[in-house]
């Protein structure tokens, strides 16, 4: 099973999580934690290498973050510098979930894949869904 590290500013993390396990039940090797005010790009990057040290292979972990070029992306950055760990940034519910539904048989190379796919397919304009094509507007 691939790790799971979710990281955002704030809260966003734990909250996903707590929706991604409404969903799919609790979940294991899932860390998440947030960036807040008064944090600086050190202590946040100690959290995180603290955390990549619990897990006895970096190579078998997966780190979605909220927003490119934030905090916690830059952050992943250096970690995936460091150990080698895989991440994937501008992480939303949908893929937060097929990523967590898949990683027991996935490898985390394949996971990689998998949250890009379903990232982006899960973006839609519900307006041109239901007017077939059509804006509502």
């Amino acid at each position: 099973m691939v790790n799971v590290v979710l990281v955002s500013h704030g809260s966003m993390a734990a909250g996903m999580r707590e929706a991604a396990e409404m969903i799919l039940g609790e979940q294991e090797n899932l860390e998440v934690f947030g960036v807040y005010p008064g944090d600086t790009i050190e202590t946040f990057s100690d959290k995180l290498d603290k955390l990549i040290g619990l897990f006895s292979d970096p190579a078998n972990i997966l780190i979605l973050s909220d927003l490119p070029f934030g905090t916690p992306s830059n952050v992943t950055g250096m970690m995936v510098l460091k150990y080698h760990v895989r991440a994937v940034t501008g992480c939303n519910l949908p893929m937060l979930i097929e990523v967590l539904d898949r990683r027991e048989d996935a490898t985390v190379e394949e996971l990689v894949g998998i949250a890009m796919e379903a990232g982006a397919k899960n973006i839609v304009d519900v307006s041109k869904k239901l007017f077939g094509g059509e804006s509502a507007i």
